[in-house]
């Protein structure tokens, strides 16, 4: 028995138990929890003990970067953060600072993270953005969608605006980083932006990935497009001089009366939506619709101003004032519902509603959603103004904005198991510790065969490089920028000036063949080319077994030391992973470095050497003897041997003597055509077809070098009886 059949009976074993190990955890989960239906709020945080005067909370959000820390924004344009459930008594920014002077309006009402915000050297690491209205400011050069028509007045702005924090102090944002995104022009301050967000489960990799969703809530009696409670589709990202793009499959973009980056429109008092399954781009929308209250789902593409909503989900009297899908561990009985929160009469009420995006309408106003928890006065006051958010590892927390605490759901049985092992006697609590030791142990082996599934799985995985790194760039029309692309994706990631490259490296076969830099000796010219494509025409003989993996990147690096790796080129046995031929990216990555060279290191980086061209019509007219065999079968025939066979069996020499008779034929018919012509300019005609010659002979050399098939010894060699044969003649 081999390796190979050991480690494939591990792996099923492996798996076996995995599956024994997840049923004998979810029994045991259900077991615990499974008769519990009592719910606790656990007091997390004051969260107005600290500060100095009494905020207007508006949204509540969790720092992914760190599992105790969040976010929480005030309706006056602060941003707090929430450290270990201590509030920081000082803000980490201050909008009201750049409030506009003369402006008698400010507030803040949304906050988002971007989606790479936690993930260190790529694009939307450490930015967020805002969404604050305030009164219209016409100075502002920012793009600025709106509506025009007859006595409408548009008086206010709803303005998004993208923030960075220090790259020196994480938990300090930098001021000279503020971008103003764009600027949406409203005739009534009641018209906000109700939410910012971008679809969490879309990946870099993915086409839509860094699509920021706009909530900009209505009313019916706008009859404009943009006022009748829309949600927008932009890429923030600047691209050029444009502070953001509209994607090219926005819904809309053939239809001239409605703006490009609307996404859905008719939607009237538009409050909240989500993405209830990871595996559709389906938004579930909370809105009040001809004063009904509605959960919809929606793709984008309808109307809802002259057609009724077909797609709904929920319709009730009373206003949902909040909803998350429940995707935390603590409640399991709630896992993957729909959390709905309401406030029926004096008391607040959260709802779970369980469906399927693949049930009819018919089936979904079946299925009702059910009371989970009931909150006494004594847990939240009757005035209580309440905002339903969740952490970080997706449990529920809600924050209470007239006392200003930050409370969390638990489970009954959780939140009293302090207190139930005091009481206890020392006999029940071993029991207890034993049982828990038998959970830990189980967990355990959960995680290592998780573990050793992932490792299986891409320990030889060659798409996860190409995935995680660029995968192309392209040049700007000005020449002055590079985009920089991952796999798939139609719009630019990352742009770079190439003013800002301080250094550009090869890597085949993750060995560096190539360095491009300002130092001495690191330029590029006519010599390192032939070398590059040497190494490249060797490892292209190489025959691809199975197993064995081709890689040709680019690894480039600007002046803040920020590196970009780009995958051009990737095939592991017989399938290649990228998009381009191996000869194609050879080329281009030859026209890099002739252009990062005089960029970097314009001294030590020659003059190409272009192709020879027939210098007149006459000389076009006299060609050489062609071979069109192979270059392999030709290369047989000019290769040098032992001097002397050279003479009786070198093609090149015969090549040479062809161009000598060639010029002796000329110069006879030349002599019986015009007696009269002096010796001088017979001399002259000579010397000229024998340049031609010898250029084309000696481009012959060349090209047989450049393809691999002549060592320099070699070349030189056969380039020295060439001449040699010439001057004889």
């Amino acid at each position: 028995m081999n390796f190979k059949w050991y480690l494939c009976n591990f792996e099923r074993f492996i798996s076996r138990v995995f599956v024994v190990v997840v049923s004998l955890f979810t029994l045991f989960a259900f077991t615990v929890y499974g008769d519990e239906n009592s719910y606790q709020l656990t007091k997390m945080a004051q969260l107005d003990h600290k500060l100095t005067s009494q905020p207007k909370w508006q949204q509540f959000i969790a720092n992914p970067s760190n599992t105790k820390q969040h976010f929480v924004i005030s309706e006056s344009g602060k941003v707090y953060l929430i450290d270990d459930d201590e509030i920081n008594p000082k803000a980490i920014l201050d909008m009201g600072t750049f409030q506009q002077q003369g402006s008698s309006l400010f507030k803040l009402t949304a906050i988002e993270l971007h989606p790479n915000f936690s993930l260190r050297d790529q694009v939307g690491y450490r930015t967020f953005y805002t969404a604050h209205i305030e009164n219209i400011n016409k100075k502002s050069k920012t793009k600025r969608i709106q509506e025009r028509a007859e006595n409408l007045q548009l008086s206010f702005d709803t303005v998004i605006t993208e923030w960075k924090f220090s790259a020196v102090n994480h938990q300090k944002v930098d001021v000279n980083s503020k971008r103003e995104v764009l600027r949406i022009s409203v005739p009534d301050n009641s018209i906000v932006i109700k939410q910012l967000s971008f679809n969490p489960y879309i990946k870099s990799w993915n086409d839509n990935f860094g699509l920021l969703y706009i909530a900009l809530n209505g009313d019916e009696k706008w009859s404009q497009p943009l006022y009748s409670g829309v949600i927008l589709r932009i890429s923030p990202t600047k691209f050029g001089l444009r502070s953001f793009t509209v994607p090219k499959n926005n819904p809309h973009l053939k239809n001239n009366q409605i703006h490009d980056a609307i996404y859905l429109l008719g939607g009237q008092g538009v409050e909240q939506f989500i993405w209830p399954d990871k595996n559709s781009e389906q938004v579930l929308v909370s809105h009040q619709y001809n004063k009904k209250h509605l959960l919809s789902f929606t793709e984008g593409q309808y109307d809802w101003r002259n057609s009724a909503v077909k797609n709904v989900l929920y319709e009730g009297k009373d206003a949902v004032r909040d909803m998350l899908m429940y995707q935390g561990r603590q409640l399991p009985l709630l896992r993957s519902k729909l959390l709905l929160l309401r406030k029926k009469g004096q008391h607040w009420l959260i709802d779970a509603l369980a469906f399927n995006l693949s049930d009819n309408q018919t089936i979904r106003d079946e299925k009702k959603s059910q009371l989970v928890w009931q909150f006494t006065s004594q847990q939240l006051p009757i005035n209580s103004q309440v905002i339903l958010s969740s952490s970080h590892d997706g449990e529920i927390f809600l924050l209470e904005k007239n006392i200003n605490v930050l409370f969390r759901l638990a489970q009954q049985a959780l939140v009293n198991e302090s207190v139930v092992k005091d009481s206890k006697e020392d006999n029940v609590i071993e029991e207890s510790t034993f049982n828990n030791g038998i959970f830990i142990l189980l967990l355990l082996l959960v995680l290592l065969g998780i573990i050793f599934y992932w490792f299986t799985r891409n320990r030889h995985s060659v798409k996860k490089v190409v995935r995680k790194q660029f995968a192309s760039l392209e040049l700007s029309e000005s020449g002055q920028e590079i985009g920089l692309y991952h796999r798939h994706q139609q719009h630019t990631d990352t742009i770079i000036n190439i003013a800002d490259i301080v250094s550009s490296e090869i890597k085949l076969n993750k060995q560096r063949i190539s360095v491009i830099n300002a130092q001495p000796g690191h330029g590029f010219n006519n010599d390192r080319e032939q070398d590059l494509r040497t190494v490249f025409s060797h490892e292209k003989v190489d025959k691809m077994v199975e197993g064995k993996v081709r890689q040709i990147s680019l690894l480039l690096t600007d002046t803040r030391k920020n590196s970009y790796k780009v995958c051009l080129y990737m095939r592991k046995g017989s399938n290649r992973i990228t998009k381009k031929s191996y000869v194609k990216v050879v080329d281009e990555l030859i026209e890099w470095c002739w252009l990062i060279g005089g960029e970097l290191n314009p001294d030590d980086t020659g003059k190409r050497e272009e192709k020879s061209v027939a210098l007149s019509k006459q000389k076009a007219e006299i060609k050489p003897d062609k071979n069109n065999s192979p270059l392999h079968n030709q290369i047989t025939d000019i290769r040098p041997v032992e001097p002397k066979m050279l003479s009786t069996n070198d093609s090149v020499t015969d090549g040479a003597s062809l161009v000598l008779d060639n010029v002796n034929e000329g110069q006879g018919s030349a002599e019986l055509e015009d007696e009269d012509r002096s010796e001088e300019n017979n001399q002259a005609e000579q010397n000229n077809t024998i340049d031609t010659e010898l250029v084309n002979a000696l481009e012959k050399l060349v090209n047989l070098k450049q393809q691999g098939f002549l060592t320099m010894d070699e070349f030189t060699k056969a380039k020295e009886n060439l001449l040699k044969g010439v001057l004889e003649k």
